[in-house]
């Protein structure tokens, strides 16, 4: 992530005002220079397929009953592809747009509908009380045409969040790896001058 959404930078609109939501302002924007929450995808040269939606704040991170809306946004979130030339993108028309209190039943319900649930928060965590004042971007990239990519299925990782500085390590495990499909790097001393060596 290379710009967070800023913190208390707009107020959510209400569908029956009857006007734009906005567009959630970048947490380097000021008055005289927009800036908008954008996304950098490294290491990687392709196609792709980008959805960002809104969870609650604090953990377990629970599909929050407000919507996304603006340019390819429906059901609440926005998804678009994005050709192979772009590494970087900025959201500059997303705006959030709230429900009313007695419309969060039916909203909650339309995001169980839609398989809107980036977390995978059990079905059983959905209740209680909502926080309709604060919501948090979850941005998803799925890379296209990766061999065999629709085989592996990840079943563990050691954590879902990292700084926005980047360098933090994340590590995923996947169950079914194929023979052609993992690749082995053995570093010691004496090798870190002439760098690993895969097998």
């Amino acid at each position: 992530i290379l710009e967070q959404p800023k913190a208390r930078g707009m107020r959510f609109r209400y569908k029956c005002e009857g006007r734009s939501a906005g567009s959630i302002p970048g947490e380097h924007s000021t008055e005289s220079a927009r800036t908008h929450p954008s996304i950098r995808v490294n290491n990687y040269r392709g196609p792709i397929r980008v959805r960002v939606s809104l969870v609650t704040k604090d953990p377990p991170h629970r599909p929050h009953p407000h919507e996304l809306v603006g340019k390819d946004c429906h059901d609440g979130y926005y998804e678009a592809e994005l050709p192979p030339e772009r590494s970087v993108h900025s959201f500059q028309n997303l705006g959030i747009q709230c429900v009313k209190k007695r419309e969060l039943e039916a909203a909650v319900a339309e995001r169980i509908r839609t398989n809107n649930n980036p977390f995978n928060v059990p079905a059983e965590q959905w209740g209680g009380e909502y926080d309709l004042s604060s919501v948090r971007l979850c941005f998803q990239v799925w890379v296209r045409g990766a061999p065999s990519a629709a085989e592996l299925r990840i079943c563990r990782v050691n954590r879902n969040c990292g700084s926005c500085r980047g360098g933090d390590e994340i590590f995923l495990l996947c169950d079914k790896v194929q023979k052609g499909q993992r690749q082995t790097a053995l570093n010691s001393p004496k090798s870190a001058q002439n760098g690993p060596k895969s097998t």
